[in-house]
Parts: structure tokens; sequence; C-alpha cells
């Protein structure tokens, strides 16, 4: 199989084997054309099982291999059920499930309930190779960062789009799910106009810049006295209280300081800045998912797409990147739908968030999070949904 000749540079030529087993298992009529690829030696090692559509999965199929792709079609359930079958026989092998029409809602439905990727029929070779790469990127970045908490990467495609409102409630989101259990830490790396202690009325004892300062005092205990505690259970490591010029920030010591965050929390969001600096792209590749934030407009779609194209040029994987729209409309005329979004950035938006701007100011004005004042607003719907999807793409294991 594929794994016969590891190498250390997963999948990226195309003609070196894969470190990783994989089956496709499909239709005669999806592997026939399969069966006759032969530009890359990655391919060597897949096993092809021709099954009927509508046919059960047998544990003999998952024997030896390490990434399942799987033939699926929405409108008959017994294709579907095979999912469930092969992830409760063998969790451990992540699943890519091909599909007719990846409609953004059934995606949304089938990573939430933990496969790895969605590509279209009919399956095209150099697709399968991306997908498998991404998984095998995903699993060594997370073998990297074994006992260091999920890190999210909070972005946006121009300033002013509610990226900070946005991490503050997906913060509390993950504390109110997990029934307080998990602690939850923002650090906010906007070092010139970062407003996250403002939105959430917390007055900073010390700031991002103690810990750039710490050098050898830097651990958890000194950490700990420098994050801020909001009553909603969020813990912040604010800004700077003056304005920080972004090359004046060192990475080194500024990677130091998100890893021992990693290391007293359970979950690390980012909020980042407007503008690039080599730092924040650093911090970015760190990252186990980036939500980029953008809206409905002309110009917001323009720097989206520039922006996944500048982190795909140093490196990213855009397969962790997640669209998230801010102030959705759904007027039937004059807006651009979702599905327009999503074609514009030639990305999958994960989901939009309704706008409910005063609601959210006052709320903001008494240094509470809208779910305080407001638990059942559209807002906060949204969030709760965006959360268990980040939840379930981080597969991080928590209490219900």
């Amino acid at each position: 199989m594929g794994n016969e000749h590891i190498k250390s540079d997963i999948g990226k030529d195309k003609f070196l084997p894969l470190p990783a087993s994989i089956t496709i298992v499909a239709t005669e009529g999806q592997l026939g054309q399969l069966k006759s690829f032969e530009d890359g030696a990655w391919f060597e090692g897949v096993s092809l099982i021709p099954l009927p559509i509508d046919a059960k999965l047998t544990e003999q199929m998952l024997i030896g291999t390490q990434i399942l792709v799987l033939q699926v079609d929405p409108a008959i359930p017994e294709s579907m059920r095979r999912i469930e079958w092969a992830r409760e026989r063998r969790p451990d092998i992540p699943q890519i499930v091909a599909l007719d029409s990846t409609d953004i809602k059934l995606v949304r439905t089938l990573v939430r309930e933990g496969v790895s990727d969605v590509i279209a029929l009919p399956l095209d070779p150099e697709e399968l190779l991306q997908a498998a790469v991404a998984i095998l990127e995903v699993n060594a970045r997370q073998s990297g960062s074994a006992g260091l908490a999920p890190m999210v990467a909070i972005t946006r495609s121009l300033g002013g789009t509610g990226a900070t409102t946005m991490v503050t409630h997906i913060a509390h989101q993950l504390v109110k799910q997990s029934d307080g259990h998990d602690r939850v830490c923002i650090i906010d790396l906007d070092v010139q106009y970062g407003a996250v202690a403002d939105m959430l009325g917390v007055t900073p004892r010390r700031t991002l810049t103690d810990l750039l300062d710490a050098d050898d005092r830097l651990d958890g205990s000194f950490l700990r006295t420098v994050a801020s505690d909001h009553d909603s259970g969020i813990s912040v490591i604010p800004a700077p209280t003056e304005i920080v010029p972004l090359e004046s920030i060192n990475t080194t010591k500024l990677q130091a300081i998100i890893k021992v965050a990693r290391q007293e929390f359970d979950y690390v969001l980012l909020d980042m800045p407007s503008n690039w600096s080599s730092w924040s792209l650093s911090v970015m590749l760190d990252a186990d998912s980036i939500l980029m934030l953008v809206e409905q407009s002309l110009s917001s779609l323009r720097q989206a797409k520039r922006r996944l194209q500048l982190l795909k040029d140093v490196g990213v994987d855009t397969r962790v990147v997640s669209i998230v729209v801010n102030r959705m409309e759904k007027r039937l005329f004059g807006s651009i739908s979702l599905s327009d979004v999503a074609q514009a950035l030639s990305h999958e938006v994960l989901c939009g968030l309704r706008d409910e701007g005063q609601a959210i100011a006052d709320a903001q004005t008494q240094g509470k999070l809208l779910g305080q004042i407001k638990p059942k607003s559209a807002y906060v719907s949204d969030i709760a949904e965006l959360t268990e999807m980040l939840r379930a793409r981080l597969s991080v294991e928590l209490e219900a």
C-alpha cells in the first residue's frame, strides 16, 4: 500500500508515494476512469473497491486503510448510512466523501458529523491528492501540537466587519456549550486598534506588552496574572495600551506566548489585526482553524479573495480557512447571496450571521455579550451553530 515508501514532504510532489494507505469505495463507473490514471506514483498504492451505491461496506474493506474515500448519494439512505457505519467501526480513519453535488448545507452537516473532506464527482485524481495531502498535513500539525489546546485565528476582509464581536461571542459559546468546564482565552493581537477588553468592559491589569517583555519570566503563572477575566468565563490577554508599530513585534516571543496560552487553556482564540505582517502570517500558519469574516459587498469580497490568495502563497492550507458572512441579508433582490459569496471566492461559506447591530452595540456599552442580555437573538443562534461546527472541525471531545 501507499505507506511502503514514506516521504518527509507529505505528498507535495504527485510523483512521490503518499505516506498513507488510501482506499476508494465507489461504483464501477466512477472507478473506471481512475484505473487508467498513471500520472503520479502516489496513486500506485491506492486500493480501488467497486461497490454498488446502495451496498453495505464490510470490515474487510477497512483493513489496512488510513484514508477512506467513499462515494455516497444523499437520495439513497443505505448509501449515507455507510458513513456512520465506517466511523463507528474505525473512528481513527479519516473519511473523504464524494458526492454528485457539493451542496453547502449538506457539506456543513457532513463536516459536523466528522467527515474530513467532501469532493465532487466524477472522481478527479488531482482533487483526491489535494484532499489526502490536506488530511495528512492536519494530522502532522496535530501530532506536533500534542498537548496543546486548539488555536483559532479570526481575521477579516476589511476593518469594521465585526470580527472582534464575533470572536468574543464564539468564546462565550465555547464556555457555554461546555457548561463552563472549558477554559477559553482570547489573545488580542490587533496591537494598534485592539478592542476586545473594551467590548467586554474589562479593565486590564496588564497587557500583551507585559508578556512580550517577560523573557525568562514567561510561564503559565505569569500569563494568568496578565489575563483579565470576564464574568462570562472568558479570559482576555488585552492588546497593548499604546499603539505599537506592527514591525516591532518579535515573532519568536509571540509564538512562545501563544504556546504557553495553549498549555494553560482549553481553547485559544486570536483576534488578528487587519494589516498583514511577517509575525501575523507566521501565527496563521500555526492555527488549527482560521475564520475569515466577510460582508456581502463587492469591496469586502475583493479583499477577501486577495487575502485567501496571500494565505495560500505563504503556505497556509486554505482548507483550514472558513468563510463566515456577517450582517447577512436575505432580501430576494439587490443583495449578494451566500452562494454568490462562495462562487466569488471559490471557497466554501461556512455560515452567515444575521445583523443585530444596535442590540450588540447596547450590550457592548454595558460590557456584556449579546447572549447575556438577549439569549434568543438571531445572532446568538447563528454564533451557537457556528461554534458547534467549529468544535466539530477541531475534533475536540467535549462534555455535553
